[in-house]
């Protein structure tokens, strides 16, 4: 299992995108330490209360989170739409799977080969992130908070990892590029959405949208969860996005949503092995 995670590090890096994808990461994560910084200064110059203040920091907290999940789930996209297509059509898939190895296992050893360096990934955008706001605008957050909302952070572009390796044994690289991102897309307008209607009022039809794009892809419902958990759950998490327009949060996913998420990555994980395993190669 180590070659193989060794061997898509090596493959990534390959990729220019890979380091395009790095760089402008890290030119992200620099101006918005910068833009945090400076507004922290101008802050300290007005007398706000420690209410306003924490409010502040929640308010940041939320909008890097937000582009955040955006660079995690497009690293996805950019290193597994041609996770199987994509080599097939360059000969290296049938080098590799002439050896004496089950395909389900393949296919698995892929998976977790991205699956950690995604979050390796993922993992540095969170953190980044959270100190950034925590010593420049001084938010209080709790280790439990974190941890709860870590998890779900990264498990979010695990999801699309799931979602985008099954379209890959299917369709060609750049096809399964695109659906992949019209799926990932249509869940977080869904969101941004439901965001704007918390002021009127929730349209039936919305909510039944809603959930069937939170069915069909639930990034963004967990992504809404993970924000949840780290804004300090039901005791300040509604303080904070009550009233940020489509950054809103009118529903938070429950319990038994997750558990479905659980279930949903492990059958598209299946139902890729299944048609891997059944694919001409």
């Amino acid at each position: 299992m180590t070659m193989y995670i060794s061997a898509t590090f090596k493959e990534l890096t390959r990729k220019r995108v890979f380091l395009v994808t790095i760089i402008l990461t890290f030119v992200f994560l620099l101006l918005f330490a910068v833009g945090v910084h400076e507004l922290a200064g101008i802050t300290e110059g007005y007398e706000d209360s420690p209410a306003q203040r924490l409010l502040n920091g929640m308010v940041l907290l939320v909008l890097g989170l937000f582009f955040a999940q955006f660079l995690a789930a497009f690293f996805v996209l950019f290193s597994a739409m041609g996770i199987v297509t994509g080599e097939q059509e360059n000969g290296l898939l049938l080098a590799v799977a002439a050896r004496p190895i089950s395909r389900w296992k393949l296919y698995v050893a892929k998976w977790l080969g991205h699956a950690v360096w995604i979050t390796v990934y993922s993992t540095i955008l969170f953190v980044s992130l959270v100190w950034t706001i925590h010593s420049f605008a001084g938010l209080p957050l709790t280790l439990g908070d974190l941890l709860r909302g870590f998890v779900l952070f990264i498990w979010m572009p695990l999801l699309l990892l799931s979602l985008t390796m099954l379209g890959s044994v299917y369709l060609p690289m750049l096809g399964n590029g695109i659906c992949a991102a019209l799926l990932y897309g249509f869940a977080l307008f869904t969101g941004l959405l439901e965001g704007v209607s918390i002021y009127e009022g929730t349209h039936p039809a919305l909510q039944k949208f809603a959930l069937l794009i939170g069915l069909l892809l639930p990034t963004d419902s967990v992504y809404r969860r993970s924000l949840y958990e780290v804004l300090g759950g039901a005791d300040w998490a509604g303080l904070a996005t009550s009233d940020m327009g489509p950054f809103s949060m009118p529903s938070i996913p429950s319990n038994a949503y997750l558990l479905y998420t659980v279930a949903y990555a492990a059958v598209l994980l299946w139902l890729g092995c299944r048609a891997f395993s059944r694919k001409d190669l």
